[in-house]
């Protein structure tokens, strides 16, 4: 049970963001992009651009299927893996607030890393190391469960998370044509969230189930967002060119 004390988003404490998210958005200059526009698309028009660019939302999802997951197994699902293995309640949770602490460190140093290097390059890196080393690190930590284990483990998932969070951010603005561009991000990511990001609590425990009780199995739900990741990116990025210089369509 959550202590009664940290705000949640339903609860009058949590509402009090509200007004601060009000205010920051009045502070901030349109885009470029936007100013340039000499007409200003209708909302029927923009949704019906936002289906002729489906190809685009749908790679978005996929890219961002990585970052939900990883984040809601280190921190929604972490109390309750933490009962699975037998470890102190108040200590999981301590590894999860540091977990949350590296997480706000990682996301800009991702993006700065994506900058300079690329996204293509750091998406499929971080991919590619969260499908090769997830299941071996969860077996290395199921087998003799710790509280230190926990946090080396929660740490290398929180680096993943961090790195590819802040890059994958960047990689959706930039694929998404401008004009429907706050509408496919915000479809793009909410399914990515909203379907398998919410879902990993139940399917790491239904793994759990399935596989005879095998505590390393959630992770093949990660190597299933990881290698979703890898095929969008190659996609998004195929012959040198982003997806939408490609295949960009104005409805």
């Amino acid at each position: 049970m959550t202590p009664s004390w940290i705000p949640s988003a339903g609860s009058p404490n949590g509402c009090l963001i509200i007004p601060v998210i009000f205010f920051l958005r009045r502070t901030l200059e349109e885009t470029p992009e936007f100013l340039k526009m000499k007409k200003h698309p209708t909302a029927k028009e923009v949704f019906a651009s936002a289906i002729a660019n489906w190809r685009i939302v749908v790679l978005g999802m996929m890219i961002a299927v990585l970052t939900t997951t990883t984040f809601y197994f280190i921190t929604v699902y972490a109390p309750g893996f933490g009962k699975q293995l037998s470890l102190s309640p108040t200590g999981t949770l301590i590894v999860t607030l540091l977990v949350a602490v590296t997480n706000f460190i990682w996301n800009p140093v991702g993006g700065a890393v994506s900058d300079r290097l690329g996204r293509k390059p750091v998406l499929l890196a971080i991919a590619g190391l969260s499908f090769l080393t997830a299941y071996p690190a969860l077996s290395w930590l199921a087998a003799e469960p710790t509280l230190g284990k926990l946090l080396a483990v929660q740490m290398m998932f929180s680096f993943y998370f961090g790195v590819y969070s802040g890059t994958m951010l960047g990689c959706l603005v930039e694929i998404v044509p401008a004009h429907v561009r706050t509408t496919c991000f915000s479809i793009a990511f909410a399914l990515a969230a909203g379907i398998f990001g919410t879902s990993t609590p139940f399917v790491a425990t239904k793994l759990i189930e399935i596989t005879h009780g095998d505590k390393a199995s959630p992770a093949y739900w990660l190597m299933f967002g990881a290698a979703l990741g890898i095929i969008a990116a190659l996609t998004v990025y195929r012959g040198g060119r982003t997806i939408e210089t490609r295949e960009a369509v104005t409805a």
